[in-house]
């Protein structure tokens, strides 16, 4: 039987940890923390195929720059001395081209739309129990410049085989009868889908100690141990671990490990914050308010979870009091029922989301050792892929077919 150590325990960990637990494998999972916090607990939860247009775009590259020194903006970014970070923003400006976006489009619709039927396949079969909302996602927006953007990438969508719609201010305000949003306009991507992911990861993880996978948490990797090609242990505060394959999947943190491996993987922490409420009305649809980047996420029973923010490069886990006022004013501006919104301080979640320099995730084997492989730098995406991400990983520690190309997701490229 192949022993497998899984260094993170995040939702890309553990679906690798559930595909590869089909295959009979001895798997452990280790993790830095006690696995009930990080993106995949505090993430929007929201499944997006929508979602076609990579992070290193033209458009993004542009507010990048413009709002380099705006601290108002849901987008910061950090300057410092950090030589990882200045080369990510190199291999990110220079990447972000029409180019990339027309060759990235038909690769991560393709991904998420097959991570996408896993979720339904997994629901259906009643293997993990977590609630699965198949209502789309409505793009909002205020500002004519951001619906200009707006019907501009949904023409994109629409061309890549998506179905979408675009709706009027009555046409909405018709879906969301309760809430009644302040909008000008807005998309409705019809083929997303929507999750509790807090939920999720305890199904997971209760599925996966059931099925025999050992979940060590608080268990801080100090090294990685090497012969040759291969990786043969790891040194943790917990102690030693031997393996046949070492799979990482620990988000940013992924970047730290690898180094050990002389490997520099341009990956960089995009920070962003989230808070659960009970709303004063019923929202009914999750969406994405375009104009100050803020994404709602209803769960039922006026349960609603709001988040948002960008802040790339790493500043430690202090929480900017200026980015949750933005998300509250956000809510208020769209929602006029939920204006002045009281959020506690033990409300407030904040995570490091692994950006990647050109917007896709790296999954694959890292070339210079034939035992170690790599899923990370999934950006905002997390949960959208990690079903795809862990089967795919999967597959390839197993077996000869893959379900789709990995190609543009090899850690070299």
């Amino acid at each position: 039987m192949s022993r497998i150590v899984i260094v993170g325990g995040g939702v890309i960990g553990l679906f690798t940890a559930w595909y590869l637990s089909k295959k009979g494998a001895e798997i452990t999972v280790i993790d830095r923390g006690d696995l009930t916090d990080g993106c995949s607990f505090g993430n929007a939860g929201l499944i997006v195929p929508s979602h076609v247009v990579p992070l290193a775009s033209p458009g993004m590259l542009v507010k990048g720059i413009k709002n380099m020194f705006n601290p108002t903006s849901p987008l910061a970014i950090r300057m410092a001395p950090d030589n990882d970070l200045i080369r990510w923003y190199m291999r990110f400006a220079g990447v972000a081209s029409a180019s990339h976006v027309e060759k990235s489009i038909p690769v991560l619709k393709e991904l998420s739309l097959f991570s996408k039927d896993l979720y339904s396949d997994l629901k259906e079969s009643g293997e993990l129990d977590f609630p699965l909302w198949h209502k789309g996602l409505l793009m909002l927006y205020q500002s004519a410049k951001i619906g200009d953007e707006l019907l501009e990438e949904a023409e994109i969508a629409r061309h890549a085989g998506l179905e979408v719609s675009t709706l009027s201010a009555t046409e909405i305000q018709r879906m969301e009868f309760d809430a009644k949003p302040r909008v000008s306009g807005g998309v409705h991507y019809k083929s997303d889908a929507h999750l509790d992911p807090s939920t999720l990861m305890k199904s997971l993880i209760s599925g996966l100690e059931k099925s025999g996978v050992t979940l060590i948490r608080n268990c801080a990797l100090q090294k990685v141990i090497t012969s040759g090609q291969k990786a043969i242990s790891l040194e943790t505060q917990s102690g030693s671990f031997q393996f046949d394959q070492l799979v990482i999947t620990a988000g940013f943190w992924s970047t730290q490990i690898l180094k050990q491996l002389r490997i520099n993987l341009d990956v960089q922490p995009g920070k962003g914050y989230s808070f659960k409420v009970q709303t004063a009305r019923p929202i009914h649809y999750p969406a994405l308010l375009a104009d100050a980047n803020v994404a709602v996420t209803p769960f039922g029973n006026n349960r609603t979870q709001f988040g948002g923010g960008m802040e790339l490069g790493y500043g430690g886990l202090k929480i900017r009091q200026m980015r949750i006022k933005q998300i509250i004013q956000a809510i208020g501006q769209f929602y006029p029922s939920e204006v002045d919104l009281k959020i506690e301080q033990e409300q407030i979640w904040q995570g490091h989301r692994p950006c990647s320099f050109d917007g896709l995730p790296f999954i694959g084997p890292i070339p210079s050792f034939q035992n170690v492989f790599v899923g990370t730098g999934h950006s905002m995406m997390g949960i959208t892929l990690a079903p795809a991400t862990g089967k795919l990983l999967s597959e390839l520690l197993y077996e000869n077919k893959m379900s789709l190309d990995i190609k543009p997701f090899r850690i070299d490229r």
